[in-house]
């Protein structure tokens, strides 16, 4: 069973920041994982929410900001040992973190990601030679839908958390889609329909070693975790 990070090493840096990364990045972990949003330019940034209200105490829509905006933002370093701020960090820099220190890159893709960012995303992710080398999650189907056709060697799982259904279930197995799916969902029966078609299933966000425990019992292939190590 595969760890990963959840947004890098969350529990001691600020989340999705390169301290985060670094941190993950300097400790056992499989994967990396983070989120990739699009900005008012179309340009990117890894970060998870809708607006700063969270993590720079402020209303703006990180939707609504332009790059250049974006890396000016100072993010609040609530829940850490650090008396600085710290910065948005970039897609580029999250990859060259996680090739540089052999990690595997998980990339979850934002709310609007659509078919040209995708393929902007995997410019990106050939030039730094990171194709065989990480895989993109998603809770828009029709956006895995899109890579597993354009990319289809390209390693991709699907995200299913409050939209769970045993219809998704089936139109996931139907259409061969590796699974993320949140822990209180996983079952062992859920996770050996999958394995008999030899698809995986990611379990998120595993923070308790009983948690932990109970995943291993259902036999799911990865783990993301804010804490555990």
């Amino acid at each position: 069973m595969k760890m990963v990070a959840h947004r890098g090493y969350s529990k001691y840096e600020l989340e999705n920041t390169k301290e985060a990364f670094l941190a993950a990045a300097n400790r056992s972990y499989y994967g990396i994982e983070t989120d990739v949003t699009l900005l008012k330019d179309r340009s990117m940034v890894l970060f998870h929410d809708d607006d700063l209200k969270r993590l720079a105490e402020s209303d703006v829509k990180i939707r609504d900001l332009t790059f250049k905006e974006a890396m000016r933002i100072e993010l609040v370093a609530k829940g850490t040992y650090h008396t600085y701020n710290y910065h948005i960090a970039t897609p580029l820099e999250y990859l060259r973190i996680c090739k540089h220190y052999h990690k595997y890159p998980v990339i979850e893709l934002k709310w609007g990601f659509d078919d040209e960012a995708v393929d902007e995303l995997m410019k990106v992710i050939l030039e730094e030679d990171m194709f065989d080398k990480s895989m993109i999650i998603c809770y828009t189907l029709s956006t895995i839908l899109y890579i597993k056709k354009k990319y289809p060697e390209y390693h991709t799982q699907f995200l299913l958390g409050f939209l769970y259904s045993e219809e998704m279930i089936d139109k996931c197995l139907a259409e061969n889609l590796n699974l993320d799916l949140r822990h209180d969902l996983i079952t062992k029966e859920l996770v050996d329909r999958f394995h008999a078609k030899g698809l995986e299933v990611n379990a998120w966000t595993v923070d308790t070693q009983e948690i932990y425990d109970k995943m291993v019992e259902c036999g799911v292939d990865y783990v993301t975790t804010n804490i555990l190590e």
